[in-house]
């Protein structure tokens, strides 16, 4: 019996159908909304944040600790302003959460 050749990601997201089509769809407007917040704040802060979800109109970001979260509130509202006239008129609300990225290979960091 032949093997199956491993598919790319490329591929499987491509010929995604039913809830794994959601999945991607979901992740691939979650990475546009990151780029468009990221836009929207300073260069420092957006190092430390990043979208993590969008749902019922609620935008939610993470931030890498709990200083960082504190600076994001404090841009909270402008942020927020600065959105709706980009075009997210519906938005409602922006939730700030602490949740440290994943280590990379590279990092020497204690885990």
């Amino acid at each position: 019996m032949p093997k199956n050749k491993p598919k790319t990601f490329d591929t499987i997201s491509d010929n995604a159908q039913g809830s794994l089509r959601f999945i991607f769809d979901n992740l691939s407007r979650i990475k546009q909304l990151d780029h468009i917040v990221k836009a929207n704040l300073s260069k420092n802060l957006a190092l430390h944040c990043r979208v993590i979800n969008f749902r019922d109109n609620n935008l939610i970001i993470a931030a890498d600790s709990a200083a960082w979260a504190t600076r994001l509130k404090f841009a909270q509202n402008d942020l927020l302003s600065d959105l709706r006239a980009e075009g997210m008129h519906g938005l409602r609300s922006i939730k700030v959460i602490v949740a440290n990225q994943s280590h990379t290979t590279d990092d020497h960091s204690p885990v």
